[in-house]
């Protein structure tokens, strides 16, 4: 059976605050995988959801241990606590190649539908890279070694699999737990495959009044604004910030960076009504 898991950030909030959070999640997801017999044929991870999907007999072993280790080392690195994301996820079963093909061109295509990335391929935390490398004449990269024995994941008490390659700094090569072969089976070719990630679904074109949406790359993403507000903070952590400060925060990196009100109140978890409304009154009192 097939499923596509999505899970959300609390009030849209961000689950993900810098490069290493992602990067870490995706450790968890190659570690987890084995260690539940589950198959990953695709994710996408945005900085305050994320989607996967999975071939298993049920997921929620997976997704719960998936979970509750993301939380552990969130709240570790950031001082929170609780469960991070909402607590009910979203799942639905897949029950064949048609619906297939759907799910994963809707997962590739994510982070450009929400206009983050212009290209799938240009998505570091998106799993379409991954495909087709014999038709694409590509090697697994230089620099990549097995994990041999004992190779402990961090902020983890597993292990990572003794087979799985390595990068440079340590994170698992994603095509060594992808299910690639069961992709590339479903789109057939790879002219196929690229054809159907760069152009908008039907869908897409529906959600903006029967136009197709122009690729657009942002400025500034939600995780680049993390990592700017997390360096202006230092040593402080957002969750540590009270509403005044977070509002102060957003107008001192404003003056230099170009991100919506939304954004900020997404990456601070401020309601966007609290961060316009307590602007307005900071600004007032100056007049």
């Amino acid at each position: 059976m097939w499923y596509h898991i999505s899970v959300q950030g609390n009030g849209g909030q961000s689950l993900f605050h810098r490069q290493k959070d992602i990067l870490h999640a995706i450790d968890l997801l190659g570690v987890f995988s084995l260690y539940h017999q589950v198959e990953v044929l695709a994710y996408q991870f945005l900085s305050n959801h994320y989607h996967a999907i999975l071939e298993c007999l049920y997921p929620k072993n997976f997704i719960w241990g998936f979970r509750i280790s993301y939380s552990r080392y969130h709240n570790s690195e950031y001082n929170s606590f609780g469960a991070v994301g909402r607590f009910k996820y979203s799942y639905g079963e897949i029950h064949d190649y048609d619906k297939l093909e759907e799910k994963l061109i809707y997962v590739f295509r994510n982070s450009t539908k929400h206009g983050v990335k212009q290209h799938p391929y240009s998505d570091p935390y998106n799993s379409a890279q991954y495909y087709f490398f014999k038709e694409r004449n590509l090697t697994e990269p230089k620099g990549l070694n097995p994990a041999g024995r004992a190779c402990e994941l961090e902020h983890s008490t597993l292990f990572i699999p003794e087979h799985y390659l390595l990068d440079n700094k340590g994170h698992i090569y994603p095509r060594s737990f992808l299910k690639y072969d069961t992709v590339e089976k479903v789109f057939k070719t790879y002219s196929n495959f690229i054809q159907k990630i760069s152009t908008p679904s039907q869908k897409e074109i529906e959600e903006n009044n029967g136009i197709a949406p122009i690729p657009k790359n942002v400025k500034i993403n939600d995780l680049m604004l993390s990592e700017i507000i997390l360096e202006t903070i230092y040593p402080r952590s957002i969750l540590s910030l009270t509403d005044t400060e977070k509002v102060l925060v957003c107008m001192k990196i404003k003056k230099n960076y170009l991100a919506s009100l939304r954004q900020f109140s997404r990456v601070l978890s401020i309601p966007e009504s609290t961060l316009r409304w307590k602007i307005s009154e900071i600004l007032r009192k100056k007049v």
